[in-house]
């Protein structure tokens, strides 16, 4: 059984990996898997960008990327023809003969990860709260998470068309709320003979 995490930026989705993956459920953080890309495909990243997103040793800037990309749809779309392909096939690797595991990833639909899924926990808050949330997490300003969430506009728009189960997890309240919904789902799994104990 492989489970999607799926919703845009401070929505639940890491919490619930954590939540998940304390209780023993095999979670791939796809996010971090980006970072990884960074650093084995810094060379390609450098030719795209040029050196000003470089540090001084050479390894990869994620803020000047960031500030880059997220700015320009086109230059976006490059960073991640460099990086989803090696991002898609460590996931690959991951999943392979797991009797249950999660993909935890803001980008499963445009990552075309949702065919390896056969049931998705989409989670949605709306934006304010996500918002603030970034803000304390991240210290961010509005404007960057604006630019943030504007390009995450279509996380969630095919999921309910993709022939998957979808669950979608309301995060609009605090920590317990959220908590008691995963747990319930957990609880699903167990029942189905997915998980024991």
């Amino acid at each position: 059984m492989v489970i999607g995490l799926v919703g845009k930026s401070c929505a639940g989705k890491d919490v619930a990996a954590a939540r998940y993956s304390q209780r023993g459920v095999a979670c791939i953080d796809v996010d971090a898997l980006g970072h990884e890309s960074l650093v084995v495909n810094r060379d390609a990243v450098a030719q795209a960008f040029g050196p000003s997103v470089l540090n001084e040793d050479g390894s990869v800037n994620r803020k000047a990327l960031g500030a880059l990309v997220f700015a320009d749809a086109g230059r976006l779309e490059v960073l991640n023809g460099i990086s989803h392909p090696w991002m898609r096939s460590r996931v690959e690797d991951f999943i392979r003969n797991r009797d249950l595991c999660m993909i935890n990833c803001a980008l499963l639909e445009e990552m075309d990860l949702v065919p390896l899924c056969d049931e998705i926990l989409f989670f949605w808050a709306p934006f304010e709260q996500r918002m603030e949330r970034a803000l304390k997490r991240d210290g961010i300003t509005q404007e960057a998470f604006r630019q943030r969430d504007s390009s995450q506009k279509d996380i969630g728009s095919t999921l309910f068309e993709c022939g998957r189960r979808v669950i979608t997890i309301i995060n609009d309240r605090d920590l317990e709320y959220l908590y008691r919904q995963l747990d319930f789902y957990y609880d699903t799994l167990q029942t189905r003979g997915y998980v024991y104990g």
